[in-house]
């Protein structure tokens, strides 16, 4: 099927944020049809994108073809009709090399810059995706817990596979070396250990890496997770680039080890969502509250951030999600850029994301900024 929707304009600029809630919802099935019907409907050809600031999207995928885990699969079919829908709208795939080179150096992107990555190193991505890439010259991505491939495990890639990409064009980067979750402290786990425990899992992924020829400038935190701590070990420990599974499109003033990716995930896989997601500005967000990382309360009484550079976008356009909680009422002061919006209700999962997103004044699209928010066993 042929794509064609105008990425980044639709009306209520919203299905980002509706993912988020229905990856664990019961209207999953429901969703889906609607996204399905809503591509059937809008399918009538995409003009040029409008001159836009100068970012890029970072698409994070886990497994591709392994309808064993729907929630972390996209089916060889839609990755590869995303990558053809990237090829026929213009989009260029470039290395994170390229992302380091524009966050770090100054250097420019090339207009509808994307970069692909596979955070986990399942045996999938080689299987499945890799000689879809490898027959297009595409360049990719892949974050490797080392323990799993040290150890041989069920699932994932070996060393000598991780060697043949590489050689085909992949880059490496760490994902940890247990895939331990270091956004909060284990129950009972004092300040010190914490941090050791943080330090100890990015350290000795990065130095098993080393070992096997593959030194390792960029991590991605594994399930996503991180606070203040976790990223100033990730800086100690001497890498360059981030990422986070926050969603949204990275700009210059994204923090380079706090980047955001689109996971490309259950019906975040979606051609219609995965349309949307490709037209998404980034927003940059200062002073977010409360703090990513870990709550000091499951009902923060409100979720506030500050907007830069607020005159640039259309002052009633705000919505503010919380993954959980779906949309909240909320307030965008344009003189100040301050938005907040209403809290006040218990959050009970371990993760939850808040989205913000406002149109884009000039272009007309929508731009989104997103955090983390982690509750603590101790809550």
């Amino acid at each position: 099927m042929g794509w064609k929707l105008e990425a980044g304009k639709l009306e209520t600029g919203k299905l980002e944020a509706e993912g988020l809630r229905l990856q664990s919802s019961s209207f999953k099935l429901l969703a889906s049809r609607f996204l399905l019907l809503l591509g059937a409907l809008l399918a009538f050809g995409s003009p040029a994108l409008p001159a836009e600031p100068p970012h890029a999207r970072v698409l994070l995928y886990h497994r591709v073809g392994d309808p064993r885990y729907p929630s972390t699969n996209v089916s060889t079919e839609a990755f590869r009709a995303q990558l053809d829908w990237l090829a026929e709208n213009g989009f260029t795939v470039v290395p994170t090399e390229a992302i380091e080179g524009f966050l770090l150096r100054g250097q420019g992107l090339p207009d509808r810059a994307v970069a692909i990555h596979f955070d986990d190193g399942f045996r999938s991505v080689y299987d499945n995706a890799f000689p879809l890439l490898r027959e297009r010259g595409l360049p990719f991505t892949v974050l490797l817990p080392t323990e799993a491939v040290d150890g041989q495990y069920p699932d994932y890639v070996t060393w000598e596979m991780v060697r043949e990409m590489a050689g085909a064009g992949a880059s490496i980067g760490a994902h940890g070396h247990r895939h331990l979750a270091l956004g909060t402290p284990e129950p009972g786990e004092a300040p010190p250990a914490y941090l050791q425990r943080i330090r100890e899992e990015l350290r000795e992924g990065a130095r098993r890496l080393a070992r096997q020829g593959f030194p390792a400038a960029w991590v991605a935190y594994p399930y996503g997770e991180y606070g203040a701590e976790v990223l100033r070990e990730a800086r100690e420990a001497g890498f360059t680039l981030g990422f986070s599974q926050d969603t949204g499109a990275l700009g210059r003033s994204h923090d380079p080890l706090c980047l955001p990716r689109f996971a490309v995930v259950g019906t975040l896989a979606e051609m219609p969502v995965f349309i949307e997601r490709m037209g998404y500005l980034p927003l940059a967000l200062e002073a977010p509250e409360p703090a990513p990382g870990a709550l000091d309360a499951e009902d923060p009484p409100r979720f506030t951030a500050v907007v830069r550079d607020p005159g640039a976008y259309v002052p009633d356009s705000l919505s503010l999600f919380v993954s959980e909680l779906g949309r909240r009422e909320a307030h965008f002061d344009p003189a100040s850029g301050r938005v907040v919006g209403a809290g006040g209700e218990p959050l009970t999962l371990r993760r939850n994301r808040v989205l913000v997103s406002l149109r884009h004044a000039a272009t007309g699209r929508f731009a989104v900024g997103s955090w983390l928010l982690l509750r603590p066993e101790s809550l």
